[in-house]
């Protein structure tokens, strides 16, 4: 590949990077005669050049630096999620909420303030949506890799023999396709 090539394709990996990770319209940006399926196919293509992905590495990398998110942060910040304590903030006024700890505000994905006036005086409800526990502790499974443990336990331990007997029988039945 010439470096002119290869600073096309930096380009397109670049744009990836900029909308979203969307390959097709990225490949369409720079080669904008190109329909859909043919730029999902040479997108597809492209990142599979030894080059393109030590550079999409790079990308990452210099994307991780800059955002200085480690493994620990993101599970410090899900351990977080998993382990907060709603009573934190029951019964807590507008102003209350946000004087609490950061860690603890970002919990919250939505909060709702709503006053109501009647003949008995003024009342305040504050109304606060948090993030999924649930989630958290799914998410800090995958990190961890607590979930790929379990399925490979439910895989069938082989011997050489057995193994190569089944690569055969695969092999076989591809020929015959």
């Amino acid at each position: 590949m010439t470096d002119k090539t290869f600073d096309k394709y930096k380009t397109v990996i670049d744009q990836w990077f900029i909308n979203g990770f969307n390959g097709t319209k990225a490949y369409q940006k720079f080669y904008p005669n190109a329909n859909e399926d043919t730029s999902a196919v040479k997108f597809n293509e492209l990142v599979r050049i030894g080059k393109i992905q030590d550079y999409i590495q790079q990308k990452k990398k210099e994307a991780q630096d800059l955002s200085k998110i480690t493994h620990e942060k993101v599970l410090e910040e899900l351990k977080n999620w998993a382990y907060s304590d709603i009573t934190e903030t029951i019964l807590l006024t507008a102003q209350e909420v946000k004087e609490l700890p950061k860690e603890v505000r970002r919990l919250v994905t939505k909060f709702k303030h709503t006053k109501t006036t009647s003949e008995f005086g003024t009342q305040e409800i504050i109304e606060l949506h948090f993030v999924s526990k649930e989630k958290a502790i799914d998410m800090i499974n995958k990190h961890i890799g607590f979930y790929g443990e379990h399925n490979f336990q439910k895989n069938p331990q082989l011997s050489t023999e057995e193994r190569n007997a089944r690569l055969e029988e695969l092999k076989k039945k591809m020929r015959e396709a």
